[in-house]
């Protein structure tokens, strides 16, 4: 039977733990002898009391037990259970823990912090922006009957005073060192540099500490532009004393809607683990709806009801806030203005106002600060909500200058070319540099000279041309006053804003109303399309709204609950693999946060399931790739120990030298490679997913869709089960929204084929990889030797082209008849030259014919590095790596498959983009039955144009650095997709007659092709002009060498290769020295070492390393794979099969040098 075991992992004592344990939640035998069998944790504990072998456990028995007194508490205080969102927030704040509460108002934060402020029996600070606030909590705790103090710093007390209080007496509130610091509404921190500053005091960070953050930070700034090994030691210097600080205050952040920007908030960001932020949840059950009066008066007279929110395009200023106000107040309403202070909310709360009127700015206050589910139903936008700025202070943003550009027909095509591949930093200071007039030096410099000078040319060119209106994509230029302005719709403040009407309110998101009045057809039409592809907003036309049913619905939704949508909440942890779709899943949700765990980024978003109206409260953490490997320790059989009964395989984490990048699978002090000591274990990776595995309702682990990525959703799933036993294997073949949604609806367990059979082809690649190095290590008397059975085929077939090549030098003369390329060898340069002098070229058409062409299917991964290579020349290890960032970013689907099946979802795809560019070309074909995979193919219905547009709109969003190889990747893809997904080609095919220097050859060439999916997927067509002849003599050989497209297709063809190791298997040919990659044409070539590696292996292992046995081999993991075969059985063949390794040993017979 095959069995797994950890050489780390007990829950106890972190020793060696069989999986059969782990599964069942217990510690190890040697902690807990006996049976195994499931017990609940205090059992546990005590049997460990019992045996006296108590460790690490203590841990969690604890953490249980402050866990369940609190639960206790809060039930006792509050009257009842706790929300799933309060649980997991009562859970952290018990352990101890700092960070960020992320929740819409009506789920209980002040709640759950005033339980806690009760329950820790310690000096605590509760700081609230009003003074309201501070008057209601300070009631609830005296009511408690807690020691408070409200607005007088005392010890030992709940002390709740506001952000004016702090700022006033900050001494006395230092002076009183809390242990306990709470924060609602921390925008006042993030803005305020100075209260960042005082906050810091408060959490006792030593100012000079604080100082070194900062000195630190702005170094790191620094390094950003240029390379400087001072720099870099004075950053690790500063590092090495800020990181031995810990703060001994608990800081916990309510209600923050900013990111920390200036230094100040960026330190103390960077002190307390997490930022001081806070994610925005955009849940709606909004109608949204327009109009093109702009009679507000008017308007609230239709809708027939009070309780609005007026907010005025920041473009009309605050005449038309007070214009407004005073409109609907002489007409009878009682309409007040939101524009600072807490009082308006107050009086509109309690009935005394009925409408609130203020500014539809994202940082005011009447966006931001007004929480009112029961009163606030709808939501009037009085002009479409819009940033307007001076044309001139617009063209700072290069990008923006690059589309103005374009519109105005200029030729900015240079200028594209060196801004796109820019990082985001140089971009930062190129805008800088732009908006304070000052130089930069280097290749900045010179494009920041450049672009003034396009400004210049753009604004000469608006006014040659008397321009008053330009209209883009995404922004509205207009002329007012003599002066030309840019106009952009403010999305965000729409979804915030509008949002204000659906709030949580008795465990349901109320029903909201939204009315725009357009004053802008041209913005609007920005904002709406915008709307529709972010937030899948729709917009109504007001005049077609049933208001009666609308009116009953909004107040039906806010008087006992049932006709607002109900909302369930639940918290999760998803595991991925890299911290790339770590970001980008916490990106496509909303804007989420930030904190470390062990050093290690852990991102909080919110993922929404409108469908079930679930909201899930979810922390991203990536396990960087492999958690574990078979051990190298000195075990069994390399790591594997067989028994009568049992095949037991042994795994230790994973230990990286931070020095040289070396991979070591065995606990090591030193890197074995380079002497470094600076070395990282998997097991901080592992001790943060079951932290926060303890803490959440679910676990989805989101490895990749493929063999490797089950084994490591199987180690995760092993290590992490004494933490938590509700854990869920999902599955998605690209990263969307409704991809991941769709994956955690289809949750499903660890297909346990698949791991096996990676255990088994791991086991295979041990055993044949060390056993062959060895032989190879005492043959060749050199450690870097090593190569396993794919190896051994590949290299076979390098080494007999690059003979064969060296063999057939000679001269190759190139005879361009048009752009058709006849090509004639010659073994001597005279005998070229020679037949040169005496050309005679004579092309004559015999025959034409027109077919119909069928397009290509959509690519697979061994297709795509073929063609990647061959049109572009990008090798495939870059094509891969490429390809795996698209495919992180959101941008493709999984890209290792053997599949050319299209799922319904691609097929719309392909049709949006269509009907997008006017084709009436469609035919969908799903191209094959349904497997684990589809083909590789976008994720959108967006070319590479439009691509490009989006990445200069924000070249920050895909959370990748783009190279031209990236859009050239991104843009045949797109095409070979949108091509198969298009009705057949005509083509012509003409025969034609070569004749040269009497020598006659017939060649069938395509010369027309027309229709269909020619317009987008184009194919190569010829032109024999023998009045365009030109001839080349060059160095060459009979035979041409493989290169790596070469390789993947003989991989292919020979079945001894998968889309996860195509190539994985060229590249470690060429680490162990056995091949080069030409630098012109990414020719391989066998070296030396490599032909006397090739020999060992025919002479003495031909038959183990021959592309049968190596096919036979992957036939069979295919078979467990699909639980055809025994995995156990496989090992056991191998295991024979080895031993004829170790019979010989090529020195005793024959000594290579």
């Amino acid at each position: 039977m095959l069995k797994v075991n950890y050489l780390f992992g007990c829950p106890n004592c972190n020793g060696s733990i069989s999986v059969d344990r782990l599964h069942a939640g217990i510690p190890c035998e040697t902690c807990l002898p006996g049976a195994v069998e499931k017990l609940d944790i205090r059992t546990i504990y005590d049997l460990l009391v019992k045996y006296s072998t108590l460790k690490g456990y203590s841990e969690l028995y604890m953490d249980l037990e402050m866990y369940d007194d609190i639960l206790r508490l809060f039930k006792k205080i509050v009257g009842g259970e706790p929300w799933s969102l309060q649980r997991y927030w009562l859970n952290k704040l018990v352990r101890g823990e700092s960070f960020s509460l992320s929740a819409p108002t009506g789920v209980g934060k002040t709640t759950t912090l005033i339980v806690y402020s009760v329950y820790s029996h310690t000096t605590s600070l509760f700081v609230v922006p009003t003074k309201s606030l501070r008057d209601q909590i300070c009631e609830k705790l005296k009511k408690i009957g807690h020691l408070v103090s409200c607005n007088k710093p005392e010890e030992d007390k709940v002390n709740v005073v506001t952000f004016h209080s702090i700022n006033k007496n900050i001494d006395e509130f230092v002076r009183i060192k809390p242990k306990l610091l709470m924060v609602d509404d921390a925008d006042m921190i993030l803005k305020s540099g100075k209260t960042t500053e005082r906050i810091a005091k408060v959490l006792q960070i030593p100012q000079e500490v604080f100082d070194d953050t900062i000195k630190m930070l702005r170094l790191k700034r620094m390094l950003r532009f240029k390379e400087d090994e001072d720099l870099i030691n004075q950053v690790r210097e500063l590092e090495s004393k800020i990181l031995g600080y810990k703060s001994s205050v608990q800081f916990i952040v309510s209600s923050a809607t900013l990111k920390p920007k200036g230094y100040k908030q960026m330190a103390l960001r960077f002190l307390v683990g997490f930022e001081p932020s806070t994610i925005q949840i955009y849940n709606r059950n909004v109608i949204d709806s327009f109009t093109y009066s702009n009679n507000v008066n008017e308007l609230v007279k239709e809708i027939g009801d009070v309780g609005g929110l007026i907010l005025v395009s920041k473009d009309y200023g605050k005449k038309y806030v007070d214009q407004i106000t005073d409109n609907l107040n002489a007409e009878g309403y009682r309409a007040m203005k939101a524009i600072s202070g807490r009082k308006f909310l107050e009086k509109f709360s309690n009935g005394d106002v009925d409408f609130l009127v203020g500014s539809a700015s994202y940082y005011g206050v009447a966006v931001r600060g007004i929480d009112e589910p029961k009163r606030l139903k709808y939501v009037i936008f009085y002009g479409v909500p819009k940033t307007k700025l001076p044309l001139e202070d617009s063209l700072n943003n290069p990008l923006t200058a690059l589309k103005i550009g374009e519109l105005l027909k200029l030729d900015v095509t240079e200028y594209r070319k060196r801004l796109i591949y820019l990082s985001p930093a140089e971009l930062q200071a190129v805008k800088i540099a732009l908006r304070n007039k000052v130089s930069l030096n280097g290749k900045l410099g010179d494009l920041v000279e450049d672009l003034t000078k396009l400004k210049d040319i753009i604004l000469d060119t608006i006014k040659a041309n008397k321009i008053d209106k330009l209209v883009s994509d995404s922004f509205v230029i207009k002329k007012d006053t003599n002066k030309h302005y840019i106009f952009f719709p403010d999305i965000i403040t729409y979804i915030q804003g509008s949002g204000r009407s659906s709030r949580i309110m008795n465990g349901g998101l109320t029903l909201g109303l939204s009315v725009v009045l357009v004053d802008d057809l041209e913005l609007f039409d920005i904002l709406n399309k915008k709307l529709r592809r972010i937030a899948e907003v729709t917009f109504m036309n007001f005049d077609e709204l049933k208001l009666d049913e609308v009116r009953e619905k909004l107040n039906k939704s806010r008087s006992d609950g049932s006709g607002g949508r109900s909302m369930n909440f639940k918290t999760a942890l998803l595991v991925v693999e890299s911290p790339t779709k770590a970001r980008t899943i916490s990106k496509i949700f909303g804007r989420g946060v930030r904190r470390e765990i062990y050093g290690i980024p852990v991102y909080e978003t919110i993922i929404i399931d409108d469908h079930s109206n679930t909201i899930i409260y979810t922390n991203i953490i990536a396990s960087k790739g492999h958690l574990t490997d078979l051990t190298t320790e000195e075990l069994g059989y390399y790591g594997v120990e067989i028994n009568d009964k049992d095949i037991v395989v042994n795994y230790s984490p994973l230990y990286r030298c931070m020095s040289c990048g070396k991979t070591i699978t065995k606990k090591v002090s030193t890197c074995p490679y380079c002497g470094s000591s600076m070395i990282n274990s998997s097991e901080k990776i592992v001790n943060a997913i079951r932290l926060i595995s303890t803490e959440v309702d679910e676990v989805y682990i989101a490895t990749d869709p493929d063999q490797e990525g089950e084994k490591i959703a199987y180690d995760i799933y092993s290590l992490i089960s004494p933490y938590n036993q509700n854990i869920f294997r999902i599955s998605y073949n690209e990263i969307t929204k409704t991809a991941v949604l769709n994956a955690i609806k289809s949750k499903a367990k660890i297909n346990e084929s698949l791991v096996k059979a990676q255990i088994a082809r791991r086991i295979e690649d041990r055993w044949i990889g060390f056993e062959l190095s060895s032989v190879l290590r005492s043959a060749l008397n050199d450690n870097n030797n090593g190569t396993g059975r794919v190896q051994g085929p590949v290299l076979k077939w390098v080494v007999g082209k690059t003979s064969e090549y060296k063999a057939n030098i000679g001269y190759v003369v190139d005879i361009n008849i048009g752009d058709y390329v006849v090509r004639k060898f010659f073994k001597t340069k005279k005998d070229a030259e020679t037949f040169i002098s005496q050309l005679n070229v004579k092309v004559t058409k015999i025959a034409e014919r027109t077919s119909t062409i069928d397009p290509l299917p959509p690519f697979t991964t061994d297709s795509l590095l073929i063609d990647a290579y061959s049109k572009f020349r990008i090798n495939s290890s870059l094509a891969m790596k490429v390809a795996q960032e698209l495919f992180e970013a959101g941008l493709i689907t999984y890209h290792r498959t053997d599949s050319i099946h299209i799922s319904p979802y691609g097929i719309s795809i392909a049709r949006e983009y269509l009907e997008k560019i006017g084709s009436n070309d469609f035919v969908g074909r799903s191209w094959g039955n349904e497997g684990a995979h589809e083909a590789i193919r976008p994720t959108r219905s967006m070319d590479v144009e439009e691509l490009r547009k989006e990445i200069e709109e924000n070249p920050f969003q895909f959370g990748i650095k783009f190279t031209w190889a990236h859009y050239r990747l991104y843009d045949l893809i797109f095409r070979r997709f949108i091509g198969s997904q298009m009705s057949s080609a005509t083509a012509t095919y003409t025969t034609y007659e070569i004749n040269i220097n009497g020598e006659l050859y017939t060649v069938e060439l395509p010369t027309k092709v027309h229709g269909g999916f020619s317009s987008i997927y184009g194919i190569r067509v010829y032109n024999l002009d023998e009045s365009h002849l030109t001839t080349r003599i060059r160095k060459g050989s009979l035979v041409s060498l493989l290169t790596y497209a070469d390789v993947i297709r003989l991989m292919k063809d020979t079945n001894i290769g998968r889309p996860s190791t195509y190539v994985r298997t060229v590249q470690s040919l060429i680490r162990h020295g056995y091949v080069v990659e030409s630098k012109k044409r990414s020719f391989l070539i066998a070296t030396n070492k490599g032909q006397k590696v090739y020999e060992i292996l025919n002479k003495y292992f031909s038959d183990m390393v021959s592309e049968s046995r190596t096919s036979h081999l992957i036939t069979k993991i295919d078979k467990i794979n699909r639980n055809e075969l025994s995995a156990e059985d496989v090992i056991m063949d191998l295991l024979n099969e080895i031993k004829n390794i170790k019979l010989v040993n090529p020195l005793q017979s024959e000594q290579y040098v």
